[in-house]
């Protein structure tokens, strides 16, 4: 059995101090296997280590680059790497901090690493670098967030709020709303000081009109979080039809790869199953989930039927539905009844006219005259005007087509003004729903020392957002989401 790495067997002994701890920590900051690595170093002992590590002044020639030999305590070479430190607070994290840029090559970032438990720091926690930096006051909590988003990011608009909330526009609108809460309860608390004098600015009803003005802003974030959720997540949309319509041929040629079983046998597919994908459109990249369901038809078959259930279910749950008719035999008869039932005038519908290649003559005008004909059938039958693609799923002729009209019918969905802020994370739209409560007993409090209460627990329950007055263990929950070496 190989003998353990300093680093694995010393990372077993866990900090109590979890991410409030002091030590000196480090981690690799990048992908293992690429051309360079970035190991960072943050805390008291930083410097220290790098200059043991590297024979250089860290502390005089900070903030610049400087190539170094990196030496094991043995003395032995570890690697060529580019050294850059900085002094607190003038770093990402307000402490002591130095990066080495190495080789690529993972024993390379190893052996660095290693050296650096054994001098004393240890390996750091997820988005430690981040909560450190939140800690002594380099970023906000909205801010560390974003970082985190930032990384994540797989379309346009994520990267777009990420960007936003780095810059710290969200922040900007929270500390308002804040600031605004404070003002009420202020106000109020003068109006107990002062109740004998009569002062119409710190009566009730003045500050329920006040009051107002703030809870409609709450509501408007609150309501921003299911557009963020597509943003963040994908919009949902589901592949609907008959068997052997090919569904799961037009799924895995959407893909790019063998996701769905393909067979002609009937009922294949009997569960949704679930994909991510990300296409490219005129505005950017969008994000789908993808849904390919089973079949739709009469069957005495327990395990089918609970699979035709959860396709229905998913097409009522879903913001675009994709139904796939098998142009050489239609059967608009059996489709449109299931069509019927699933369908909702919010929903946004593309008909893809599957396995067109079995046509005789598709490229001709009988082609054009055939695809014309199934098009008014279509409209016939279902009675709602759909926009209908020739497809072939294995020559993959108009799958492209169908990308394209995917994210075209989808941008009603991914409106957002310029700078508008949303909400993307449930706990934020809990935060604020929580705070709504707490304002909505201020409106109707009939007392004015109730009023100021149920203010301030509004402004106390923004925390998740602000970062203020959370639990060790919520701050603890929140970064460790975060990539480590962040």
């Amino acid at each position: 059995m190989p003998q353990e790495s300093q680093s694995v067997i010393k990372s077993k002994h866990v900090d109590p101090s979890g991410y409030f701890s002091t030590r000196t920590i480090c981690a690799l900051c990048t992908p293992t296997g690429g051309a360079l690595s970035v190991i960072r170093v943050s805390g008291e002992m930083a410097l220290s280590y790098g200059e043991k590590m590297t024979q250089l002044d860290l502390k005089t020639t900070a903030r610049s680059v400087q190539r170094a030999s990196l030496k094991d305590h043995h003395g032995k070479t570890m690697d060529h790497a580019l050294v850059t430190s900085f002094v607190k607070p003038k770093s990402f994290t307000g402490e002591d901090v130095v990066e080495f840029c190495t080789h690529g090559s993972p024993i390379v970032a190893q052996k660095i690493l290693d050296e650096l438990v054994f001098l004393g720091a240890r390996i750091a926690l997820p988005g430690e670098f981040s909560f450190r930096a939140m800690r002594n006051g380099k970023v906000t909590l909205s801010q560390a967030e974003a970082v985190n988003d930032l990384i994540k990011a797989e379309n346009d608009l994520m990267l777009d709020l990420a960007l936003e909330k780095l810059e710290g526009s969200m922040n900007v609108l929270l500390t308002s709303i804040r600031d605004q809460l404070m003002q009420l309860v202020t106000l109020a608390e003068a109006g107990i000081d002062f109740s004998d004098q009569d002062l119409d600015e710190v009566s009730l009803p003045a500050l329920r009109v006040r009051l107002d003005a703030v809870m409609g802003q709450l509501m408007d974030l609150g309501s921003s979080f299911s557009r963020g959720n597509r943003f963040a997540e994908g919009i949902k949309v589901s592949i609907f039809g008959l068997p052997n319509a090919g569904k799961s041929s037009f799924f895995n040629a959407l893909l790019g790869e063998d996701r769905s079983i393909v067979s002609t046998i009937e009922g294949t597919t009997r569960d949704v199953v679930k994909e991510k994908i990300n296409l490219k459109g005129a505005q950017g990249v969008v994000s789908f989930r993808i849904a390919d369901t089973a079949g739709l038809r009469r069957t005495h078959d327990h395990i089918e039927s609970l699979g035709i259930e959860r396709t229905l279910k998913s097409a009522r749950e879903s913001e675009l539905l994709l139904v796939v008719i098998d142009s050489t035999n239609p059967c608009w008869e059996k489709v449109s009844p299931y069509f019927k039932m699933a369908y909702r005038p919010s929903l946004k519908v593309i008909g893809i006219l599957n396995k067109f290649d079995l046509l005789d003559a598709v490229r001709d005008e009988k082609g054009k005259e055939k695809l014309e004909e199934l098009k008014k059938q279509a409209q016939e039958s279902f009675g709602v005007k759909v926009q209908w693609h020739a497809v072939s799923s294995v020559t993959l002729e108009g799958v492209r087509e169908v990308a394209d009209s995917m994210v075209s019918e989808s941008e009603l969905y991914l409106d957002r003004k310029p700078g508008e802020m949303v909400l993307t994370r449930f706990e934020h739209v809990q935060a604020v729903e929580a705070a709504l409560e707490c304002l909505k007993r201020a409106k109707n409090a009939t007392d004015i020392v109730l009023f100021a209460t149920d203010v301030r627990h509004g402004m106390n329950a923004l925390g998740p957002l602000l970062g203020e007055t959370l639990p060790d263990d919520i701050l603890g929950k929140i970064f460790s989401d975060f990539c480590i070496g962040k």
